[in-house]
């Protein structure tokens, strides 16, 4: 399948697009403004010459800044796309915004040695208690509250902060980090039912609910969708 030719995208000032998801990989090269992207990866300032690529998928919400903001996106590669293997959004800082402009509208194969010259940019610091209720809500089920009452925070405080730095309420960032974890584990041959218990789903049945709701499709399929994009990627590379 052929990537899409390049789209741009305009929002106005203060504009907020709530969490959402776009079924293929994707790079997005910020022109003008400015505006926030909330994920469970936190909160990305991105500004004029920002390139982010976000994998298949990615659950994100974005805030516009005072004169809002255009971006031009484009759909990766399957190559590019197969080794976004954790899930998470990159950014990246481009050096000549022209040149990555050029790149996206007239030669996207170029997008890999476009990466090579771009500095890393780092998602905002946030406070550590954040980072270490995330962590809790991932590698327990104890109740949320609970887990934000043992580092010191009321829940309600919990709830108001990690929305505002991740666009997510903590139990939809504690689904979103379950199911990235599926994602991940389906790259490979475990069976659904240990894909379910090893993500930290109730059930194969809680599973397949994600996975439907997320990707549309079942899980056995999503699997074959990932293997697909896998064997191209490798195809590719060779």
């Amino acid at each position: 399948m052929n990537p899409q030719p390049a789209y741009r995208t305009r929002h106005d000032r203060g504009a907020v697009l709530a969490t959402h998801r776009h079924r293929e990989a994707y790079a997005a090269l910020v022109l003008d403004g400015d505006y926030t992207e909330s994920s469970l990866d936190g909160p990305l300032p991105c500004r004029p010459g920002t390139l982010i690529l976000h994998p298949p998928y990615h659950a994100h919400g974005d805030r516009f800044g005072r004169i809002g903001a255009s971006a031009i996106n484009i759909e990766l590669s399957d190559e590019t796309a197969a080794r976004l293997v954790d899930g998470s959004a990159s950014a990246w800082q481009v050096h000549d915004l022209r040149e990555a402009l050029d790149v996206f509208q007239r030669s996207p194969r170029e997008l890999p040695q476009l990466l090579a010259c771009a500095a890393p940019q780092a998602a905002v610091e946030l406070p550590d208690w954040q980072g270490e209720l995330l962590r809790g809500m991932d590698e327990s089920d104890d109740d949320i509250a609970l887990i934000a009452r043992r580092l010191g925070v009321s829940a309600e405080h919990a709830s108001r902060a990690l929305g505002r730095s991740f666009g997510m309420s903590p139990r939809a960032l504690r689904r979103e980090a379950r199911w990235r974890r599926a994602l991940r584990m389906l790259r490979g041959p475990m069976p659904l039912v240990e894909v379910a218990a090893a993500a930290g789903f109730a059930d194969q049945s809680h599973l397949h609910r994600i996975v439907v709701a997320h990707a549309g499709c079942t899980p056995a399929r999503l699997r074959q969708q990932i293997k697909y994009v896998q064997d191209r990627g490798l195809a590719a590379a060779a």
